[in-house]
């Protein structure tokens, strides 16, 4: 008898009760292929391997799944660990169970392969198998959760830390958006206990502080509700008060820029009555016996979350001057909450309803395959946070919070978007650049004439659908330019490494590559490096030697996808690049503690590194990985001459770098002015471009510009007085 046999017996139990004797025999048969499969298999625990599978079912089974989703949670790591194959799964068990088995399984590391690139793919191949049955996606955060709850017994603290930073970045934005907030609320505190032990330390004994010396306020207040409740005839089924969970109260204090002793909404109330007329009624006595805050009632009845979730939030001051939050919901509203999606499974169809996000989700995984979203990309899916806004016809359009019009027209349909000629919202003009609010209303104005997106729209696009959508039609209208500027960039490095090009394309690391990031041919590696999909950088990474190479993977394996910047001794933290000095990948640079936006980063030389305190200043590095473009701007000065900026913009072109703006003058004296705006990947491109830039003809100067600051280096060619 293994610990995990009570449990197990405890899932029969309810499985016999709800779904009888037959649907026990199956999830029998599922345990017992699962116990012979990982017999003698031991966690980093010490327990026995056959326990986490059957947590894993009992939390299944605790969110109101059928017997097929117990049965994949049971053999969820059978076909992963073991010898047993998708084809037995199916033969013993139906293409159901077999789909959510197989969703589940990790796709193996290849020797000197990124194991990030590996997990990516992983969460790639499980939104697939989400779209088709979201089952799947329900057994994988149970699988994560029992993994948190247990995440004590791996030995490496990185590898913690990086499951939990995962978690963060991943699973609980996945659970709140299918609506379970009983997984999210606890996948975030266990995930901020690892990702931030020393704020988790501090927050907990705070608030279990706070809860000693408030439970009797709290209790306080729910029986004057109660009493109030009663006296105006509307019944309840019960008032509880709870405490907020810590990461949300973390993050609302890093958001806010707030101590502690600042977040008053530390606490709520929550009244669960019989139907939606008794939510209003309830609403109507709290409002009667506390004040109201203004601005803090949300109506998540009428206009519920994408993720479904409905309640009445209001925000009161007591009698006593204190600060409360109540929630009302009514029985339905409250399964909903708990249990999200798993509690609308519909058995005959194997079909979950509200399920636009998912097709979302869905949309952005067939983008990454064709080169058009990138995994970062993926995080901002995955918030939650949106405004709503509305249609001239008074239809409601949710978006990611930051959208932009361009994103509205997009929603609206894809040829209002690549034929978008402003927008008018709440009656006036807006920028293109403008944030949409919630209750706006936007109508779109169409150019007709408009031959589709420029690539500076790009810089305004917020929702990865939105940025996918432009991309797609600048490569169906640009393709054979992409191809050419791509096949031109692989001449080139054929040279530098005594290569052809045919020999680049049959190496076997750029055929693996191929595979990886499913490219279908040469021609499509082409156009994605025209395009700028796949960098230059990431080509010479390919063509280098395999000790550097392996040097690198080694390097890629230890930090987080997409991070460009290291800082020392603070792991996780936010930055952003300082517009002063516009540092580039290959700059000596150096962080700036910020109050509200984390870690600046700067040049060394940055003028402006003078007015802050030296406390202030942290050490930090240019990861090994930066796959992005950053903007860079060059000023030049030319004797002026017809056909000027046309030269300029030949030579750029002629250096595959992406032109994002351009702007010139002439002075009185026959000065020809330019400043560029360009894509670029690194410091050694924008030294190379300025270098080819100054061999241009009556090019007089060239000069990186940084905030005032300009760059003109020793190679400069200077005017000289006749």
């Amino acid at each position: 008898m293994n610990d995990c046999e009570p449990m197990l017996k405890e899932i029969f139990s309810v499985i016999a009760r709800e779904y009888g004797d037959s649907a026990v025999d199956l999830v029998k048969k599922a345990y017992e292929l699962a116990k012979r499969a990982h017999e003698g298999q031991k966690r980093e625990s010490g327990e026995e391997y056959i326990c986490h599978p059957v947590n894993v079912a009992k939390i299944v089974l605790d969110l109101g799944m059928d017997p097929q989703t117990i049965c994949g949670a049971l053999l969820h790591d059978v076909v992963e660990d073991t010898s047993v194959t998708l084809e037995e799964i199916e033969k013993e068990f139906g293409p159901n169970i077999k789909l959510i088995v197989n969703g589940l399984t990790k796709i193996e590391t290849l020797e000197n392969e990124d194991v990030k690139f590996s997990e990516i793919e992983t969460i790639r191949k499980m939104i697939f198998a989400m779209a088709q049955d979201v089952r799947v996606i329900i057994v994988k955060l149970a699988d994560r959760l029992h993994n948190m709850r247990t995440l004590d017994a791996f030995g490496n603290p990185e590898k913690r830390k990086g499951k939990a930073r995962q978690t963060l970045e991943i699973y609980a934005p996945i659970a709140n958006r299918i609506g379970i907030y009983t997984i999210k609320s606890e996948l975030e505190d266990l995930s901020f206990k690892y990702v931030n032990p020393q704020d988790y330390k501090k927050i907990k004994e705070l608030i279990d502080k706070k809860i000693q010396e408030r439970a009797d306020e709290i209790n306080y207040y729910k029986s004057e509700l109660e009493i109030t409740l009663k006296e105006n005839n509307v019944k309840f089924i019960e008032i509880d008060g709870r405490a907020k969970h810590f990461y949300s109260i973390w993050k609302k204090m890093r958001a806010k820029n707030k101590k502690f002793s600042e977040v008053y909404d530390l606490f709520a109330l929550r009244i669960l009555v019989e139907n939606v007329q008794k939510c209003y009624a309830s609403l109507g006595v709290v409002h009667s016996l506390w004040k109201p805050i203004p601005k803090r009632f949300k109506d998540y009845i009428a206009s519920p979350k994408s993720n479904g979730y409905r309640a009445l939030h209001t925000s009161v001051i007591t009698n006593k001057g204190d600060v409360l939050e109540v929630q009302i919901r009514d029985e339905e509203m409250h399964r909903e909450d708990e249990f999200g999606m798993a509690a609308h499974w519909k058995y005959k169809e194997g079909s979950i309803k509200n399920s636009e996000w998912i097709d979302r989700l869905f949309e952005w995984q067939k983008n990454y395959v064709k080169g058009l979203s990138n995994w970062s990309e993926l995080t901002n899916e995955l918030q939650l946070d949106e405004v709503f806004v509305f249609t001239p016809q008074g239809e409601i359009k949710r978006l990611p919070r930051g959208s932009t019009p361009i994103d509205f027209s997009y929603t609206v349909h894809t040829e209002v978007g690549n034929h978008h000629g402003g927008a008018i919202v709440n009656g006036k003009m807006v920028p293109m650049g403008y944030k949409l609010q919630n209750g706006d209303r936007i109508r779109i104005l169409i150019d007709k004439n408009s031959a589709g997106p420029s690539m500076d729209w790009l810089k305004y696009a917020h929702s990865s659908r939105t940025r996918a959508k432009i991309k797609k039609s600048l490569r169906d209208r640009f393709s054979k330019d992409y191809e050419m500027q791509g096949h031109e960039i692989l001449r080139e490095m054929a040279k530098k490494y005594r290569l052809s090009v045919d020999e680049i394309f049959k190496s076997e690391r750029v055929q693996h590559y191929f595979k990886t990031h499913h490219i279908g041919n040469e021609r499509e590696f082409e156009l994605r490096l025209g395009e700028g999909a796949i960098t230059s950088f990431q080509v010479e990474k390919l063509l280098e030697k395999k000790d550097n190479f392996e040097t690198l993977t080694k390097h890629e394996v230890a930090k987080p996808e997409g991070k460009e910047i290291f800082v020392e001794d603070l792991d996780g933290i936010e930055f952003h690049l300082a517009k002063c000095c516009n540092p580039l990948p290959g700059d000596p640079i150096v962080g700036v503690v910020t109050k509200n936006h984390g870690i600046s980063i700067h040049t060394e030389d940055c003028k402006n590194l003078k007015g802050f305190d030296k406390e202030r200043i942290v050490r930090v590095s240019w990861g090994i990985k930066y796959n992005e473009l950053f903007e860079a701007n060059i000023g030049l000065k030319a004797y002026d001459r017809e056909g000027f900026l046309k030269d300029i913009m030949t030579r750029i072109s002629e250096k595959h770098v992406q032109i994002v703006s351009v702007s010139s003058h002439a002075d009185d004296v026959g000065i020809a002015h330019a400043s560029i705006r360009v894509n670029i990947s690194d410091l050694k491109q924008l030294k190379d471009l300025m270098n080819h830039l100054r061999k241009g003809k009556n090019v007089i100067e060239v000069h990186r510009e940084r905030g005032g600051m300009n760059e003109s280096g020793n190679s400069t060619r200077r005017a000289h007085k006749s």
